[in-house]
């Protein structure tokens, strides 16, 4: 049986096995896939400002990754209008997102982060925009920060030079190093838009498998935007449409651990895009990059009393970087 967007469904899904898009039989234009993790303080507003946009045949769907928190019981009113899957344990960012776009067979699938509160007419615009350039897979929004500034949310081809260069933390004082990251004005073909906020179309992400499962979270967006590209597809960037994005609420509660994550996900995603030798020379450089950090967050800790535990967090994790990272340098090299 079909399911439609008037419904409240939970889905089980055994475990984080690649299943494939399997089509259901349900016919709606977009599904407005949101992966929650224990984001109890900003998944209403994201949820509900779906719910308010008009004239457009849109379901939400919620992908929980096993929160602990009661995320899912502030949505218990909401019952009829949304549906949720219930992946039993946290398989991660995009695992979860292509599980929701299994579970649907919208012409469209909107990826959120649950901090993300769209402006109502964005989503439309978004469809609107991929419907007149059937060149382009996927198109990203304009997000502000919590202050209302425009955030840098995409950019172009990772470079090698960009890379030892953030390796040495060049990036803090030249951000566009960072994945070469912009905030154009104009609709404009990028390399990447953050995973944050896009609207893709189901045929192109179908072409390349969706996001990449391996990739628990941080760089599946680029990886995923490289691979369209590379499969023929453009990517967009679309500033008519906007969106709020407070940032962290997930993340921040696991800070070590997501930087730990980060980082193996980094080396995954620049293997792939960049090459073998990008990867070890990078590699290579990781110590003296924690290093870096290490020092800096030594320095907030003293100067700055009130981020002493974001501080000791971070250089626990960077530690632990770097000790495996000199562990794996020295069995290449003793290989």
């Amino acid at each position: 049986m079909g399911l439609n967007a008037s419904q409240t469904v939970t889905i089980n899904v055994e475990d984080g096995k690649k299943q494939g898009f399997v089509r259901q039989s349900c016919q709606l234009r977009v599904a407005a896939v949101i992966v929650n993790w224990n984001a109890r303080r900003v998944l209403r507003p994201c949820v509900e400002a779906l719910l308010d946009i008009p004239d457009l045949d849109l379901e939400v769907v919620v992908v929980d990754n096993a929160s602990t928190d009661d995320s899912l019981e502030m949505l218990h009113d909401l019952r009829g209008r949304i549906r949720v899957v219930q992946t039993g344990r946290n398989l991660g960012f995009g695992t979860g997102i292509n599980r929701g776009a299994q579970s649907s067979d919208a012409t469209f699938v909107l990826v959120l982060n649950p901090d993300v509160v769209l402006d109502v007419d964005s989503a439309s615009k978004m469809v609107r925009f991929l419907e007149h350039n059937p060149s382009v897979g996927l198109v990203g929004p304009k997000l502000l920060d919590d202050k209302g500034r425009p955030a840098a949310t995409c950019g172009r081809h990772p470079h090698i030079v960009a890379e030892v260069c953030r390796k040495f933390l060049l990036h803090l004082i030249l951000p566009w190093l960072t994945f070469g990251r912009q905030r154009p004005t104009m609709p404009k073909k990028m390399g990447w838009v953050t995973g944050a906020c896009f609207l893709v179309r189901r045929k192109a992400m179908e072409a390349v498998g969706g996001l990449d499962e391996r990739i628990f979270m941080y760089y599946e967006d680029v990886d995923f935007c490289l691979r369209l590209r590379a499969a023929g597809w453009e990517v967009g960037y679309l500033p008519e449409a906007t969106g709020h994005h407070s940032g962290g609420a997930s993340s921040q509660q696991v800070l070590e651990q997501m930087l730990i994550v980060s980082e193996t996900s980094y080396r995954l995603m620049i293997r792939r895009h960049l090459g073998l030798f990008a990867a070890r020379l990078l590699t290579w450089l990781t110590p003296v990059e924690m290093g870096m950090r290490t020092l800096i967050w030594q320095t907030m800790k003293l100067v700055y009393p009130a981020c002493r535990e974001e501080a000791q967090e971070r250089i626990r994790a960077y530690q632990k970087i770097m000790t495996r990272t000199g562990a794996e340098v020295h069995v290449r090299s003793a290989g």
